[in-house]
């Protein structure tokens, strides 16, 4: 024991505290070092909110962003502790003006005072944790973690994300609980009425909390004025000029639904829908729905290869929602079909007769064309 206290004597304690002292001397200094990392943070918060915008086609995340970030800032306390390095004479200085103080905890006899003639290696050992306990660097990034724990609580992250995601959604489908989601699908697949960005959110609610198609299509009927107002200001948000001629035929088939010429805007919607899917409908299923397996080039089989790419809504991405929502609407008026249930394009053109051309079938068919020329105007902008 006593020629273990003897080796322990000849240890210098503050040797590596002088090494450490001289490796930060040759250092630019944690000022330089922690304005390096606040600028590569400011550059990878500004990528990642451009990729948003830019990915979502979205207006409102700056203004939302910026009114936000007063109170989630998380470089707010970097700054400070910044401002309170700069104005000291340098780290070398500051602890060197700190050692007086920390010889008690770190003497190596500190130990067998304390323990009671403890072993060597544990004394070497616990003077091992002492000096990690005063490295400058290791206080720094400890100090580093907390600012980021208190700058980004889970649940902020959490509300944070879920208000990302709606911001994904139309405005009129962002309150409806993603619960809710298979059965808009199951709505928008049996009735062919796509409610993305039209109609209003009250209206919504009321379709969703029905169980039959018969109930759900006089809604629409009984409340005609304020859906026509919805889809026209859906319309007034396509603005691509490949597409404003389609927009304008839709505007028209609108004031027919408006003047209760009903049959007339079916037709009309009818061919509108036909043109934009030969158009440009086609490639925007091939780039919305990258992993689908298209087999035929006509309009009936290219949903259908968008619709197998569905394995349940676990999978749906928020962004990719409303795209299913409009496919689903879209496949009975494509598909082939005996018989005229819901709105089907083919039938109505071709078959002309006194039950293809329905009240119901207008108002769906003008639901789902507005929400295609919404895809489309949005796809057209990305690749312009």
């Amino acid at each position: 024991m006593l020629a273990d206290l003897a080796s322990i004597g000849r240890i210098d304690p503050l040797a590596g505290f002088r090494a450490q002292l001289a490796d930060i001397a040759r250092m630019t200094g944690p000022v330089a070092a922690l304005q390096a990392q606040l600028r590569r943070n400011d550059e990878l918060l500004a990528s990642v909110r451009s990729k948003i915008v830019a990915d979502a086609g979205l207006t409102t995340l700056p203004s939302i962003m910026a009114s936000l970030r007063p109170s989630i800032d998380p470089l707010a306390g970097f700054r400070a502790q910044l401002a309170d390095i700069a104005r000291m004479t340098g780290p070398v200085a500051a602890l060197q003006a700190q050692l007086p103080k920390l010889l008690p905890d770190i003497d190596p006899l500190a130990g067998v005072r304390s323990a009671g003639l403890l072993p060597s290696q544990a004394i070497l050992a616990e003077l091992r944790a002492q000096t990690a306990v005063i490295d400058p660097l290791a206080s720094t990034l400890r100090s580093l973690a907390e600012q980021a724990r208190s700058a980004f609580p889970s649940q902020l992250l959490r509300q944070a994300l879920s208000a990302g995601t709606r911001l994904l959604l139309p405005d009129n489908l962002r309150h409806v609980r993603v619960q809710l989601w298979p059965w808009l699908l199951r709505i928008s697949a049996k009735d062919g009425i796509c409610m993305a960005w039209a109609p209003r959110p009250e209206l919504v609610d009321m379709l969703i909390t029905l169980r039959t198609s018969q109930a759900r299509h006089q809604v629409l009927l009984d409340h005609r004025k304020e859906v026509l107002e919805d889809v026209t200001e859906s319309l007034s948000e396509v603005d691509h000029p490949d597409l404003l001629v389609y927009r304008e035929l839709v505007e028209e088939a609108v004031d027919c639904l408006a003047d209760g010429r009903d049959s007339a805007a079916q037709a009309l919607l009818g061919n509108v829908l036909d043109s934009c899917m030969r158009e440009h409908g086609h490639d925007w299923l091939t780039d919305r729905f990258a992993n689908a397996q298209f087999m035929g080039t006509s309009s009936h089989n290219r949903l259908k290869g968008a619709l197998a790419t569905y394995h349940g809504t676990s999978r749906i991405r928020p962004g990719m929602f409303t795209a299913y929502l409009l496919v689903t609407s879209l496949k009975n008026m494509f598909g082939p079909a005996p018989k005229q249930v819901t709105f089907n394009r083919h039938l109505a053109a071709h078959h002309a007769a006194k039950g293809s051309y329905r009240s119901e079938f207008a108002f769906a068919a003008v639901l789902s064309v507005q929400a295609l020329l919404r895809h489309l105007d949005g796809y057209l902008w990305a690749r312009t």
